[in-house]
């Protein structure tokens, strides 16, 4: 097949068709113009904006987004929950229901949500380049969003369902406490130096959920599971482990070095 054929077999002929005409499903020229944007923004136009000018401020913006953040990733973990998980669903291997049921279209949406959530997510990144905190502006930090923001658009595209939604529940409960978590940082150097003790906690949740995330997806590597999805397990566990080491790299070099001084 020519590129032409790749590009027609990928994105119609094995996605899942409820959702073409969703708003940035169709194809994925939308979602990567917005990663570039934000790759450009941070990257080059924002820290060359911020080069003679002095940090925003933008705390009260930033409770606003963090709560926003936490709120709707309650949400989100409450619909996908209740759009299958608390009737039928289990947490074992669970195949995609492509049907036209009022359940699957409801868990259906409930990821395109998510896929918006993550996309907004990106807005992280844009605080701390206006407020000119390049220092967390890691390769750690936008690998994980631009990637995050990728997955979801997969998942919306070609799985929206199914076993491969539960894996979703358990990173809203973590952003949950992770906004909550920044939310109160807002609140001044104080509150700050309570939450420091909590740092190393923070990321111990975050390790946490990828070895969850990895366990359940491997479940779709054995043969009666998901025979059509291998292709999709296999990206979305390298990813999360790669993700995985990264943090864990990040937390021997923050936490356990400091404490081996």
């Amino acid at each position: 097949m020519g590129p032409a054929e790749v590009y027609h077999y990928l994105v119609q002929e094995i996605s899942d068709p409820r959702v073409a005409d969703w708003p940035m499903m169709a194809s994925p020229f939308p979602v990567l113009l917005i990663l570039l944007a934000y790759l450009l923004f941070i990257l080059h136009i924002g820290p060359r904006f911020m080069r003679n000018r002095e940090p925003y401020v933008l705390y009260k913006f930033m409770i606003i987004y963090n709560v926003t953040v936490a709120v709707c990733s309650a949400a989100v973990f409450y619909g996908l929950l209740t759009s299958g998980f608390t009737t039928k669903l289990s947490w074992g291997c669970e195949p995609v229901d492509y049907s036209s049921n009022p359940e699957a279209i409801s868990m259906a949406r409930w990821v395109w949500w998510i896929l918006l959530l993550k996309m907004a997510e990106l807005g992280d990144t844009v605080i701390f380049v206006l407020r000119k905190k390049y220092n967390q502006c890691s390769f750690l930090h936008i690998y994980h969003h631009v990637t995050t923001v990728c997955l979801a658009w997969i998942a919306c595209k070609y799985a929206p369902g199914g076993m491969w939604t539960f894996i979703m529940m358990p990173n809203c409960l973590v952003h949950v406490i992770m906004y909550s978590y920044y939310l109160l940082a807002c609140l001044g150097p104080k509150m700050q130096k309570k939450l420091a003790p909590l740092k190393p906690y923070l990321t111990m949740i975050q390790l946490t959920q990828f070895v969850i995330m990895v366990i359940h997806t491997s479940q779709a590597l054995m043969p009666s599971c998901e025979p059509k999805m291998k292709p999709l397990a296999y990206i979305y566990m390298t990813n999360v482990l790669v993700i995985f080491y990264m943090f864990w790299d990040f937390y021997k070099k923050a936490y356990l070095s400091k404490k081996s001084v």
